[in-house]
């Protein structure tokens, strides 16, 4: 996700209003050719030149936006909202958990219908 937005999840999910900001800088033509709305550097929306991207070397990893993710939990101040926070990054760890045992742990062989013991 882009800097400073929500983690989205079970208790966050993605919604069509999430793409408002977006729409409205996109414009309306559904084949790209309106001119675009440059937001500036405070802003979440930036056009760049053909020849801006050259002076980068084509790189498209182009940044502007001081992720401030950490800042936005260090100002919680709900309980209930620090809870929210806390169980999204369990959460995650424990995806990463899961994704790593699932790449450690060689699954069972399975031979004439039963399984071997490794």
């Amino acid at each position: 996700m882009r800097a400073n937005m929500p983690s989205f999840g079970k208790t966050r999910p993605l919604t069509r209003e999430d793409f408002a900001d977006f729409e409205a800088c996109y414009c309306d033509d559904p084949q790209g050719k309106a001119p675009r709305i440059d937001t500036g550097e405070d802003g979440r929306f930036r056009t760049f030149s053909r020849e801006q991207i050259n002076e980068r070397n084509d790189n498209l990893d182009i940044a502007w936006l001081r992720d401030e993710t950490d800042d936005f939990e260090e100002r919680l101040t709900d309980p209930d909202d620090i809870a929210a926070a806390i169980l999204v990054h369990l959460r995650n760890a424990l995806e990463e958990i899961e994704a790593l045992t699932e790449e450690l742990v060689p699954e069972p062989q399975v031979e004439d219908g039963l399984e071997e013991e490794a």
